[in-house]
């Protein structure tokens, strides 16, 4: 292969890493200007299947005159094998057959190949072998972006805020967008540097507007600023975007009776629990009513909770301390049945729970 073409296709394949959104018509139209580059038509066929183009996609596979090094090609294998399967409801076959691409890749230049292995064992849930196949795809190329950003975007925010905002920040202007900044403003925010998170959220919103930016911010007022009014300001901008994001809701209810407005923070919780039917709803409005020592209201949602989601950690917890408040004999046996039945981090939970209350 002369130096020429390894340029050309070194671009293309430059540009569809270093773009999260990828121009199909660039693309098509670098292919055809280099037509005489048969590689480049099969990251032209890879950019329609990353785009979610799969009809076109197929019919641009059928036209490709494939040669003895084509099938060689773990690139192309991959591409043809992705368009054909992408269809399939059944994944192991795919991942098979990707697999099989590792060993004509001898080399391991095909850091594309690992990623769509990653994303595979991802939806099959296996952790360790999809996360094994991105770090290597990584290691084939350090500036390798959306494998960069998936590995940040599944670390915990709160243990690894700082390799993720590590990570976040070598991304090209070209990933930056308002989910990005979102993301980053919160690793910022659990790594306690405020600052920065309140002009990361900032500049999210130059972006465009969106709920978790404001939320945000009110959430640093309510909390870290304890500027009371700017928090109400932001959260009813917040639900002003969108009136079902739990989240604002709950953090709005939690600002009434940081305020001492008992009534509006109950009126509001009832509204969640009975507008969003999950979990943290019922734990929210339970929480409350302890801080509240409204007792007949905390059996009330424990025994809702139970029927609506079963026994859990949580809301037998809840009840452990109701029986604690109250001094009900039954405490310390069912405090050690509770110790028996769940995880340290679960006790842990608790013990956190009974220490705020």
């Amino acid at each position: 292969m002369s130096v020429v073409m390894k340029r050309e296709i070194y671009e293309i394949e430059r540009y569809i890493t270093d773009n999260i959104i990828i121009d199909v018509n660039y693309v098509e139209e670098f292919t055809n200007k280099h037509g005489e580059i048969k590689e480049l038509k099969a990251f032209y066929i890879y950019s329609l299947y990353k785009t979610n183009q799969i009809k076109t996609a197929n019919d641009a596979l059928l036209t490709l005159n494939i040669s003895e090094d084509f099938e060689k090609n773990s690139f192309f294998l991959m591409v043809k094998s992705l368009v054909q399967l992408s269809n399939e409801t059944d994944i192991d076959q795919l991942i098979k057959m990707l697999e099989s691409y590792l060993v004509v890749d001898n080399q391991r230049n095909n850091k594309w190949l690992r990623l769509e292995l990653f994303k595979l064992y991802e939806k099959k849930e296996i952790d360790y072998l999809a996360w094994g196949y991105l770090e290597d795809a990584i290691s084939i190329d350090e500036n390798f972006y959306e494998a960069i950003l998936l590995r940040a975007q599944r670390l915990d925010l709160i243990t690894n805020c700082s390799d993720i905002i590590n990570q976040l920040l070598q991304l090209p202007q070209s990933y930056v967008d308002s989910d990005i900044l979102n993301f980053l403003g919160n690793a910022f925010l659990n790594c306690n540097e405020i600052d920065n998170a309140i002009k990361i959220f900032n500049g999210s919103l130059e972006i465009g507007i969106t709920e978790e930016a404001y939320y945000f911010i009110g959430y640093i007022n309510h909390y870290h600023l304890n500027n009371y009014e700017e928090a109400m300001f932001y959260y009813d901008k917040s639900i002003s975007t969108n009136n079902q994001f739990v989240d604002v809701l709950l953090e709005k209810a939690w600002l009434f009776f940081d305020m001492n407005l008992y009534e509006s923070s109950e009126t509001l919780f009832k509204e969640i629990v009975g507008s969003h039917d999950e979990i943290n709803s019922y734990n929210q409005i339970t929480l409350f009513y302890l801080k509240t020592r409204k007792y007949i209201e905390v059996v009330n949602y424990i025994e809702k909770s139970k029927i609506r989601f079963g026994e859990n950690y949580m809301n037998q917890g809840f009840e452990l301390v109701y029986l604690e408040k109250i001094k009900e004999d039954s405490y310390v046996k069912k405090y050690h049945l509770y110790k028996e039945k769940y995880s340290q981090n679960e006790l842990t939970w608790f013990r956190d729970l009974l220490a705020e209350l």
